[in-house]
């Protein structure tokens, strides 16, 4: 038997597992294994035309808060919204654990956009409809007091986009 004979084996054994894992690793980094999901503190999202992603940010729906999609929108050209939903371990019933609401999108052309999300505690914001929001103005005192009621302020999220 010639030396190399246990080389040749090994790496006709060796080829394919490789072959496998630099298919997988490809895939996943190009999204078609899924979409891949940013939370709060990934802002910088880059993502191929037609791949799908998804922002996640916590929101404990027992509380009354809510996040939407701030304008202005993000650019048309460049993605689209995909729809919306809730992870919520604890469920909705008062005092019920956090959970999650999630954004999808779907990047359609190459070029840049911003996607602004508005956080919304209750009493924060004013429902435009269509899932939209705005801030409210700071509640007026009651008659009779100087102290208006305390409500916490809606706060943004900014997630910069590149389509490539």
């Amino acid at each position: 038997m010639p030396p190399h004979l246990p080389n040749a084996i090994l790496r006709r054994a060796l080829t394919p597992a490789l072959t496998t894992l630099t298919a997988l690793a490809t895939l996943t980094g190009c999204g078609l294994l899924g979409p891949s999901t940013y939370d709060t503190d990934e802002t910088a999202i880059e993502a191929g035309s037609g791949e799908k992603f998804t922002l996640s940010v916590p929101s404990n729906s027992s509380l009354g808060e809510h996040w939407y999609v701030a304008e202005p929108k993000p650019a048309a050209r460049v993605l689209r919204a995909a729809g919306e939903d809730r992870e919520n371990p604890g469920g909705d019933a008062i005092g019920a654990g956090g959970g999650r609401q999630l954004f999808h999108f779907k990047a359609v052309g190459r070029g840049s956009t911003t996607i602004r999300l508005i956080h919304c505690p209750v009493g924060s914001c004013i429902d435009k409809g269509e899932d939209s929001a705005t801030a409210s103005p700071p509640p007026s005192p009651p008659p009779g007091s100087t102290v208006a009621p305390r409500v916490d302020p809606p706060t943004y999220r900014t997630y910069h986009v590149t389509v490539k």
